[in-house]
Order: structure tokens, then C-alpha cells, then sequence
């Protein structure tokens, strides 16, 4: 795992713990909605979280892509870097 891949991980968490505190721990590939028990209200809390946190904007289609901590955290990094 990259620096910066752990450094987006943890800033994914920390959010997390903001909005669903007992959430924190769960595997990287476990399902958010499922596992984190996040309604779609709470999902948005969390990515203004992780925007606000990171100073970037989330589009959409990352969000949508995006089921688990692994997978949002990747669409997060290719943002970080440029690539679509």
C-alpha cells in the first residue's frame, strides 16, 4: 500500500468515525451500506466529510463506483493523481 494510498485510507476512517463511530473498524472490502449500516443521507455526510478533509470535490460517479472502503479509497487516490 502506497504512502499516499494509506494516507487516504485513514482519512476515509477518521470521516467514518465522524459519522457511524462503531463503523471504524471494518475490513476494507465490506460493503458501506451493508456493513457501516449507512443510509444515503449519511453516505453524503460521509463524503463531505472526506472532501473537507482532503480539500478535493468527489464526483458522483466515484461515489456510485464505490461500495467499499478499498474501492473508494482508489477512486479517491486516481483523483488525487489525475486519472480518471
Amino acid at each position: 500500500m502506497s504512502e499516499t494510498t494509506a494516507s487516504v485510507e485513514s482519512t476515509i476512517r477518521e470521516a467514518l468515525g465522524v459519522i457511524r463511530p462503531d463503523a471504524v473498524g471494518i475490513r476494507g472490502d465490506a460493503d458501506l451500506a451493508q456493513e457501516a449500516d449507512l443510509d444515503s443521507a449519511e453516505v453524503m455526510d460521509l463524503v463531505m466529510e472526506i472532501e473537507d478533509r482532503l480539500d478535493l470535490s468527489i464526483p458522483v460517479e466515484t461515489m456510485a463506483q464505490a461500495h467499499t472502503i478499498d474501492e473508494l479509497c482508489a477512486g479517491i487516490v486516481q483523483l488525487k493523481h489525475g486519472t480518471p
